[in-house]
């Protein structure tokens, strides 16, 4: 098997430290009031006035289903795997998948930051015709007062960065280049319609970076009982680390 490069081995912990570096100078520059303010105008009946508009709308609506997708998929293959011997090569993989959404998206931040930090959205803080103060990303609210930090819909868009770590070397730039694409776009959707604060969208990204890191370090390298077979990964894939057997 192909040894994974500098990319396969520190790729996302560089690229998740890339984004608090990001997160820092949005800070200093007072990014996110700024850019929010880009994006509303209080003359108009609609003040987020690209919310309606594509691909934007679009974006909100349907940005996260092709992760729902992709976890759908992965389940699939892992417990058929229980069934056909020649998917257990896919097994590790699929859990990484799994994992990735669950304990990413899922847990980290819908399930714990959004409804514990109680930051208020764009939407609802003073400066943008709401009622709440604004709060900076290091500053908790109240229980209840806010789901904005961070995205679950930017995170759910970063997660795409799993498929680095089950991919052949040969095409891992292209499909992290592409997961760190959408995620920005998914989060810009965010943006625009005030539903988050450009902060909440670069943690996102950070912490799936950080999330996708951890769990390909890991997880245990499966045995196959294929393996004696000569039932391998594809070439220069790092989801499967197992040795392989005699031929």
């Amino acid at each position: 098997m192909e040894e994974p490069g500098l990319l396969g081995r520190y790729g996302l912990w560089m690229i998740g430290l890339g984004f608090v570096f990001l997160v820092l100078l949005s800070t200093l520059m007072d990014a996110d009031l700024r850019c929010a303010q880009y994006f509303y105008n209080a003359g108009m009946p609609q003040r987020w006035f690209l919310k309606t508009a594509a691909p934007w709308s679009w974006l909100n609506q349907y940005g996260e289903y092709p992760v729902w997708l992709l976890a759908a998929g992965a389940a699939v293959v892992w417990c058929g795997s229980l069934y056909r011997r020649a998917w257990l090569r896919h097994r590790r993989a699929c859990a990484l998948i799994l994992l990735a959404v669950a304990l990413g998206p899922g847990l980290l931040v819908n399930g714990i930051l959004k409804p514990l930090w109680g930051r208020p959205r764009p939407h609802q803080v003073e400066s943008f015709g709401g009622t709440r103060p604004y709060r900076y990303w290091w500053q908790p609210g109240n229980l209840g007062g806010g789901r904005s930090f961070s995205s679950g819909h930017a995170a759910t868009g970063y997660v795409l960065v799993v498929g680095a770590y089950v991919v052949t070397q040969r095409r891992r730039r292209l499909v992290l280049g592409g997961a760190l694409l959408y995620g920005s776009l998914v989060g810009l959707a965010r943006i625009v319609t005030g539903a988050h604060f450009v902060s909440d969208v670069l943690w996102s990204g950070s912490l799936m970076c950080f999330t996708v890191a951890t769990l390909q370090a890991v997880l245990p390298a499966p045995w196959s009982v294929d393996s004696a077979q000569g039932c391998a990964p594809a070439e220069g894939s790092v989801y499967d680390r197992a040795p392989l057997g005699p031929a």
